[in-house]
């Protein structure tokens, strides 16, 4: 049996100084063909990447699949990862972001406990935030809400004290910022 916090060695990392760790969005895309991305998860697991979040959908490019992955690391254990994502089967690009570097937005179904006296509360509280309405019954509201992941993280605290059901949420998304002269792409 191992120790669960006994520090486990990553190779590359031992020269890393303490404390130099980062959030990445690593934008990774796939051939859309069997065990592509399982290959893909396969790197993340072997390298033990620090995923906060894991999303996965179709890309703008045909028959090519987007992976986004948050993930916590320092500079040294970040650069071995992309290097092994890069030379996996089926990769066709991997791209490295920084938070400021990248618009990040995270989707949340929030469903919150609806008495009498509060329903309209609850409504207007999520109307602060940009949430919409998606589904009310007379027990529970369904609100829907897009954003940084500190905007859902803010709403979902205020809305506990009407009594949060349930909380479905999709991981974050994210893309390049345009810099100023860039050329948008026509592919």
């Amino acid at each position: 049996m191992t120790n669960p916090s006994a520090p486990t060695h990553r190779s590359g990392h031992s020269d890393a100084p303490e404390g130099t760790e980062r959030t990445h969005m690593l934008i990774v895309l796939v051939h859309d063909r069997p065990g592509a991305v399982d290959r893909v998860v396969g790197v993340l697991r072997r390298r033990r990447a620090n995923m906060q979040t894991f999303v996965l959908g179709r890309s703008e490019l045909p028959e090519t699949v987007r992976v986004t992955v948050s993930v916590t690391d320092s500079e040294v254990g970040l650069d071995h990862l992309i290097e092994q994502l890069r030379k996996t089967v089926d990769v066709r690009q991997v791209i490295n972001l920084t938070c400021q570097q990248a618009i990040m937005r995270e989707l949340a179904l929030i469903k919150v406990n609806s008495s009498a006296e509060h329903p309209s509360e609850i409504i207007e509280l999520g109307s602060l935030f940009g949430a919409a309405v998606v589904d009310l019954t007379p027990d529970t509201i369904t609100l829907e809400v897009t954003g940084s992941g500190e905007k859902i993280e803010k709403l979902v605290s205020l809305l506990q004290e009407y009594g949060i059901r349930e909380v479905a949420r999709s991981g974050s998304v994210a893309m390049a910022r345009s810099l100023p002269g860039d050329i948008p792409s026509t592919n």
